[in-house]
C-alpha cells in the first residue's frame, strides 16, 4: 500500500461551509477541559446522590479506565480502519482517521472534534446506565478519562520528538510503527496490552506501507 503523507502542514477543508469546517476542528486544551469537568461532575453526583464509599468510586473508576482501552483498541482496529485490509485511505475511514494519517502534525485533526465527540460520548454514557445503573457515573468517568490519557498520549507523540528515556520513547516507536511501517499493526495507543491479547504487536522487519513524503499539497 502507498500512501502520500504531507509532514508539517495543516490539511485542507474539508467543507465549502465555514461553519461546518470549524466544527471539524479542535484542540487538546478544550477537549481536556471539557471531560475533566464532565468527570468531575459525574464523579460528585454519585458521591452525593447515590454512594459517598470512596473505595466503589475508585473500583468503578478503575474498570472504567481499563475498559477504554479496550474500546480504544477497537475503534482503532475496526472503525478507523477498513475490517478487509485495515487502510484508511478512504470513504468514512478517511475521514475519520485518514486525514491523520496523512498530516499527522495538524493539531486540530489530532482530537476528535467537540459535537461528534460529545454525541459520541453520550451514547457511551446511555449504554453504560443501562448496563450498570447509577454506577455508570463513576464508570463512566474513569472511561472519559482513560479517553483522556489516551489523546493526550497520542497528541504528545505527534507533537514532540521521542524523549530519550527507553521506557517512555516506547510509545513513539509503537505508535510510529502503525503510521508509517505496519498499517494492520499497534493499534493500542494508551497500552499494548490488546494488541499482544489480539495479537498484532508490530513485526520486526516487515513493511505493508509505502511512504511518500510531500512537502506541499499537488
Amino acid at each position: 500500500m502507498k500512501f502520500r503523507v504531507y509532514p508539517n502542514e495543516k490539511s485542507p477543508k474539508l467543507f465549502k461551509s465555514k461553519m461546518v469546517e470549524y466544527l471539524t476542528r479542535t484542540n487538546i486544551y478544550v477537549i481536556n477541559s471539557m471531560y475533566i469537568l464532565i468527570s468531575i461532575m459525574l464523579i460528585s453526583t454519585y458521591f452525593y446522590n447515590v454512594n459517598p464509599s470512596i473505595l466503589a468510586i475508585f473500583k468503578w473508576f478503575a474498570i472504567g479506565f481499563l475498559s477504554w482501552t479496550l474500546a480504544e483498541y477497537l475503534m482503532h482496529r475496526f472503525l478507523y480502519h477498513k475490517i478487509k485490509d485495515a487502510s484508511y485511505d478512504k470513504g468514512i475511514q478517511y475521514l475519520f482517521h485518514g486525514i491523520h494519517h496523512r498530516y499527522p502534525t495538524d493539531n486540530d485533526r489530532m482530537i476528535l472534534p467537540v459535537i461528534p465527540s460529545l454525541f459520541i460520548a453520550a451514547l457511551f454514557l446511555g449504554l453504560f446506565y443501562l448496563i450498570f445503573q447509577s454506577e455508570a457515573l463513576v464508570f463512566g468517568a474513569g472511561f472519559l478519562i482513560g479517553y483522556l490519557v489516551y489523546m493526550t498520549i497520542h497528541w504528545t507523540i505527534h507533537k514532540f520528538s521521542p524523549p530519550k528515556n527507553k521506557f517512555l520513547s516506547w510509545w513513539w516507536n509503537h505508535h510510529n510503527i502503525h503510521h508509517y511501517q505496519q498499517h494492520d499493526k499497534a493499534f493500542g495507543v494508551s497500552t499494548p496490552i490488546w494488541d499482544i491479547i489480539f495479537r498484532t504487536m508490530p513485526e520486526k522487519n516487515r513493511r505493508t506501507v509505502t511512504i511518500l513524503v510531500d512537502k506541499k499539497e499537488d
